[in-house]
């Protein structure tokens, strides 16, 4: 009768009379914090949404902390091996000529700065010399891509997954298909993805991030049903300020940071890097998105931008 918590409060010494002591009141509290409980989590359920994802902290064993040589490290020579666009991206993707395996990379600009034309271009140049690349497409949906490949029909062969379809489960998800193995892997955005998981399984933006990095390291070491080394091209906004729209934590905990600028008034971009740990250049290269493909400009010119 009187179940609203401010009403209780009011009655207290109501209550205590009838159930005889505090300890007994506050047993029936949690009986009733318990009920209330059950209840958010029915609704939720009605609702079609997940209940939030528990958080488990394992016991800490000393045993497994492992302190490891450069000497006593072990991969496939395959990590070695650049994807060859055949562009001039090539040139300052790595020192080898290429997009690395087993590498993270962030590309960001702002709106129209053509990030994710660039993107999708890379990954249909490798899927056509036979590569397994995946676009995961968290902005535009089928009729967006659909109208895209219409005017890039070289586009139209890279295999893509259209995430806000499974807003509600994007964990599974993501988990489920990057464990397939892919040679490339971009996300656009980064931001898109994080923001679909923190209202998904309501955590924070940090959670959200450490949950996406660690889930990209395990598949750039191989650990999938094809022991594919994994490159991920992750697709980022800037602010209005041009700034980087994301946490220090994404920046440093990645391989390399790409910057996508356009010139005002003119269909010109600017390709470089800020970081980037295969490759020691600090040359930039510009590119041109036309009505039906995309042209480069084999020049290279120095870029201004760095970081440590």
């Amino acid at each position: 009768m009187f179940w609203g918590s401010g009403a209780i409060g009011r009655r207290f010494s109501f209550f205590t009379t009838i159930f005889g002591s505090q300890r007994k009141w506050s047993y029936v509290q949690a009986i009733i914090k318990n009920i209330k409980h059950m209840s958010k989590l029915k609704i939720e359920k009605r609702r079609g949404r997940p209940a939030a994802n528990p958080t488990t902290t394992e016991a800490f064993n000393p045993q497994s902390i492992q302190l490891l040589r450069g000497s006593e490290l072990e991969f496939d020579n395959s990590i070695f091996e650049p994807l060859r666009t055949d562009t001039p991206v090539d040139d300052i993707l790595s020192s080898s000529g290429g997009l690395m395996p087993a590498t993270n990379m962030v590309i960001c600009g702002g709106p129209g700065s053509g990030k994710s034309t660039i993107v999708l271009d890379m990954l249909a140049r490798l899927t056509r010399q036979g590569y397994k690349c995946l676009f995961v497409s968290g902005e535009m949906d089928e009729i967006g891509h659909y109208k895209y490949c219409r005017r890039m029909p070289q586009f139209a062969c890279v295999q893509t997954l259209f995430l806000k379809n499974y807003t509600t489960q994007v964990r599974p998800t993501l988990e489920h298909v990057f464990n397939q193995g892919y040679d490339v892997v971009a996300i656009d955005s980064i931001a898109e993805v994080i923001e679909m998981y923190k209202d998904t399984y309501r955590c924070t933006e940090s959670a959200a991030e450490l949950w996406l990095l660690d889930l990209q390291s395990k598949h750039k070491k191989g650990n999938n049903d094809g022991n594919y080394y994994t490159a991920f091209i992750n697709i980022q906004q800037v602010t209005k300020s041009g700034d980087f729209a994301g946490s220090n934590r994404l920046k440093h905990m990645t391989d390399a940071m790409c910057h996508v600028e356009r010139e005002k008034d003119s269909t010109t971009r600017t390709l470089g890097f800020s970081k980037n740990r295969d490759c020691d250049t600090s040359m930039s290269i510009t590119f041109n998105i036309g009505i039906s493909q995309v042209t480069y400009n084999y020049e290279m010119t120095e870029n201004d931008e760095s970081e440590d």
